[in-house]
């Protein structure tokens, strides 16, 4: 036991642990209340997680960990997502009081299903062993399922919990299903004994099939088509917070265990699998944004707009693995900080359980709200793609990941679907600014914990695409530790 390096679980033990803390201090609040530590401790405890990635950062790589026999990696790859997933956790952490106070939802167990969230996110794009890597996928899924449903008093809510559930079961299958397969082939569930057995000769079939398998899994969770049907009921119908954690922190933690576990054990089979995710790619962008095309509930939109968005990521998959990982690892910075200001700035207007979710209710915004208005401009315009934003330099990287592996076609198609998207995210600026408010202002006041999580989201977006270069250096980093 003395051996034993804990080190590289150090971020994800120090979430577990506050989360045991917030439900601990739950105890101790009054009957149907909300301990008043809650957020303040879950901050704390995400500061301290943050602080130890950077000291594991600064100093050397542990390589696999010796925590669990070598399933378990601290390099420049899992540290890079790790202090991501915890940066997306503190900006849910702000948007929450003041949305679950609107919708009469304070309830301690939030923040402990979201730090235990969070705990099984820093496993999955740390784990370097198929067991280890389910087991994180499922800590992540179970507390999210709770947190989708936990606006008890509404059917939407209930709804998408289920729907949830269900199709992550489905997900879960597959991707078992795929690991027993590789394990049969190798006799181990580690990367590395998997790469060697995929690359060696004999029974590639079975190899093909695991890897099929796995990727439908994995398809799941990143919301690409066909296995997109659970992602615009669950996010109009989750607590709007929870739908931001989901879009922010899920797509960022599923990408980064897809990125690893195809990079590093299946680089022998790319030329079976770049082709099945070129064919994912295109389909996801235009069902994506032809679907968002059709919505007036901005809930709905923006969830389709996320299915587009996974479109847009796997188009850089197909390109050679550490071109593909730096893309993809620049764009979920963006992608994650807009998503949580556009999501947040939803929630950030809610008042007695009522929220804006159709067009019509943000009509006229910028003449009650001017600064939300021009937040989310700023958000919508980085998801269109538009220069001098994080979504225009992202965007920029992934399609030419493509282009330089000979997917000019897949490229053209992306730019193309970002030009119809300009269509519906331009449309709520066009209610926001070219519209008459209707009726009284309804919307509540804007608390200093989503301000500043807005103006952090703001900062990031106009940050990245004027000065990208320091993000794109630690990006090129990360994908250099893992190939």
């Amino acid at each position: 036991m003395s051996s034993i390096d804990l080190r590289p679980v150090f971020p994800a033990l120090i979430v577990a642990a506050t989360g045991l803390a917030v439900l601990l201090a739950q105890a101790f609040a009054p009957k149907g209340g909300r301990s008043p530590v809650a957020a303040p401790l879950s901050l704390a405890g995400l500061a301290g997680a943050f602080a130890s990635v950077l000291l594991l950062a600064r100093g050397p790589r542990y390589g696999l960990g010796a925590t669990t026999g070598g399933a378990v990696s601290a390099d420049a790859f899992a540290l890079f997502l790790q202090g991501v997933i915890l940066g997306v956790g503190v900006l849910v952490v702000l948007l929450s009081p003041s949305y679950l106070r609107a919708t009469r939802m304070e309830r301690g167990e939030y923040y402990a299903l979201v730090l235990f969230s969070i705990v099984g996110m820093l496993g999955l794009v740390s784990a370097t062993e198929l067991i280890s890597l389910f087991v994180a996928l499922e800590t992540m899924s179970v507390a999210l399922y709770a947190l989708a449903g936990m606006r008890r008093d509404q059917m939407e809510s209930q709804e998408s919990a289920i729907k949830y559930f269900i199709t992550g079961a489905f997900a879960s299958a597959f991707l078992l299903y795929g690991i027993a397969l590789l394990f049969g082939l190798s006799g181990s569930t580690s990367l590395g004994r998997v790469a060697s057995a995929v690359a060696s000769p004999g029974r590639p079939e079975l190899a093909v099939v695991g890897a099929g398998l796995l990727l439908v899994g994995f398809g799941f969770k990143v919301a690409s088509v066909p296995f997109h049907m659970w992602t615009p009921d669950v996010y109009e119908g989750a607590p709007t917070t929870v739908t931001a954690f989901m879009a922010a922190g899920v797509k960022t933690a599923a990408f980064g265990a897809l990125i690893r576990v195809f990079g590093a054990a299946l680089p022998a089979l790319a030329s079976k699998w770049q082709p099945a995710v070129a064919a994912l790619a295109l389909l996801t962008m235009v069902i994506g944004n032809l679907g968002a095309l059709a919505q007036s509930n901005v809930k709905r939109m923006l969830a389709w707009s996320s299915i587009a968005h996974a479109g847009y990521l796997l188009t850089a998959l197909v390109a050679a693995p550490r071109v593909a990982a730096e893309a993809v690892l620049f764009y979920l910075v963006g992608y994650a900080a807009v998503n949580l200001g556009g999501f947040g700035a939803l929630a950030a207007l809610a008042k007695d359980g009522r929220e804006p979710l159709s067009l019509g209710d943000l009509a006229g915004l910028s003449r009650r709200r001017p600064l939300l208005a021009a937040a989310l401009t700023v958000y919508l315009v980085s998801l269109t793609g538009v220069p001098i934003s994080a979504g225009f330099v992202g965007k920029f990287y992934l399609f030419g990941a493509a282009v330089g592996a000979g997917h000019v076609v897949l490229a053209l198609v992306g730019v193309l679907m970002s030009v119809v998207s300009a269509f519906y995210y331009l449309g709520v600026v066009v209610q926001m600014y070219m519209k008459e408010p209707v009726g009284e202002d309804g919307w509540g006041p804007i608390g200093a914990g989503s301000a500043l999580a807005m103006a952090t989201s703001v900062a990031l977006v106009l940050g990245l695409g004027v000065y990208p270069a320091p993000l794109l250096e630690l990006a090129r980093a990360a994908a250099r530790s893992i190939y």
